[in-house]
């Protein structure tokens, strides 16, 4: 088991929570500084002296993408904006971006930080990698970018797009590692098939690298599979991250026992998002992290969104920082159908046990006389051929899971749309003043 910086990667639990209490301080002092952030401490009634245990830290007020879509572009700086170097965002695509600006000293602590987990991950110095994430504002393409360099590996700089010159680059150069969204990876694999491609036997790729989407553990079993990943002696590696804190920013190790988050440079809570109160250990809730590390503009307290759990015991990698071991949804992904909460996350959990059912599918939800419906798009694989009894078990299946009546329509293989970056998963017709 390789390590980046083993001692940092396998400090003791209390010395990590020491790390965290000072860099917390610190932290705090430095938001202080931001007219809005100092009018929010002030409200909550705290000021950063205040701070002398972690547990001071729950008066801490938090922080969410409203505030920064808010704040956009630059009221949540809180340090010297003449020593920022970089600037990424969200696409803005659902309203206004969420942006992120970093110093040098932040790009090479990020750099640091994703260097620690391509190596946790199996990357070696020698492998070629084809990052495929998109370079540009969003933060993918570069966060992983600098990271590979760092250790070493030689990069093939390719961005998103273009599938048959992936493919055909794969096999010219001999690729090894293969870096994009997991649903990028699998219309690859899904047009090597097209091309008589079998990545098992005629390329050499053996770890993937894929993020900026939720990827269930059936939709990794398949990446795995057509990538020829397992073939190789490698397979995929879940990547977490969010813009508001840096870009892409913790993945899986070798052992493949949950996400790390770095604890020497995020602060991991997991909360109940209705009293915002911990949760047990071990028990679903909200995410909230807290950069430590970052000078430009460094969050606190920032409610994710993202329903997890997370095992805060040490990984048998012999890590010791906390790992996200299942992604149960996000909160703005959660759908309201006639009173039911609806994840997408649910309906690819269900479709996918079924070997007859491509990872092409979609969610339409619409209205009829008053009422909200569901209807699954999905395409089966080729060659396949679902009959009527397999599309009423499958609506069985899927109502028992739901608790909610949801219709499946098999089309076409090869009519929903692909995707280079982020699926489009979810249709909704519903009238706007009725979701």
């Amino acid at each position: 088991m390789a390590f980046y910086e083993q001692e940092w990667e396998t400090m003791p639990l209390e010395k990590l929570a020491a790390v965290q209490l000072e860099k917390f301080k610190q932290q705090a002092q430095r938001v202080y500084q931001n007219p809005f952030l100092k009018k929010r401490f002030d409200e909550a009634g705290i000021h950063p002296g205040d701070i002398k245990t972690l547990g001071d830290i729950k008066g801490v007020p938090f922080v969410t993408k409203k505030d920064l879509r808010d704040g956009y572009p630059l009221g949540l700086i809180s340090g010297n904006w003449d020593e920022v170097v970089r600037v990424h965002m969200t696409s803005g695509t659902t309203g206004v971006p969420v942006a992120m600006v970093y110093t040098k000293n932040d790009l090479r602590t990020w750099s640091r930080l994703m260097a620690r987990n391509f190596t946790a991950g199996g990357l070696q110095k020698g492998d070629i990698v084809q990052q495929a994430h998109g370079y540009g504002l969003f933060t993918g393409g570069f966060g992983f970018h600098y990271a590979l360099e760092e250790i070493g590996a030689k990069v093939i700089p390719t961005g998103a797009g273009g599938t048959e010159r992936q493919l055909r680059l794969m096999r010219e150069w001999g690729t090894t590692v293969f870096t994009c969204t997991p649903t990028y990876a699998v219309y690859v694999s899904e047009v090597a098939r097209e091309k008589g491609i079998d990545p098992g036997k005629d390329l050499k790729l053996r770890l993937g690298f894929h993020g900026g989407e939720p990827c269930s553990d059936e939709m990794r079993a398949r990446i795995n599979e057509r990538l020829g990943y397992t073939a190789h002696g490698g397979g995929m590696r879940r990547v977490y991250g969010l813009t508001e804190m840096g870009g892409p920013m913790a993945m899986d190790c070798e052992s493949v026992t949950g996400i790390h988050i770095w604890a020497d440079h995020y602060l991991v809570e997991v909360l109940d998002p209705e009293t915002l109160q911990d949760v047990p250990p071990g028990t679903p809730g909200e995410l909230v992290l807290s950069n430590l590390s970052f000078e430009a503009m460094p969050i606190l307290r920032y409610r994710t969104g993202d329903r997890v759990i997370v095992d805060f015991s040490p990984c048998p990698c012999g890590r010791t920082h906390p790992r996200i071991v299942k992604f149960l949804g996000r909160v703005d992904d959660m759908l309201l159908v006639s009173g039911t909460n609806v994840f997408p996350s649910q309906i690819e959990h269900v479709l996918l046990k079924h070997a007859e059912l491509s990872e092409n599918w979609l969610l339409v939800v619409g209205e009829r006389k008053g009422l909200h419906t569901l209807e699954v798009q999905v395409e089966p694989v080729p060659g396949a051929e679902p009959g009527e009894e397999f599309v009423n078990r499958l609506e069985k299946e899927l109502h028992s899971y739901l608790e909610i009546t949801c219709k499946v329509v098999l089309v076409p293989c090869g009519s929903l749309q692909r995707f280079e970056g982020k699926a489009v998963r979810v249709l909704d017709k519903r009238k706007k003043d009725r979701n």
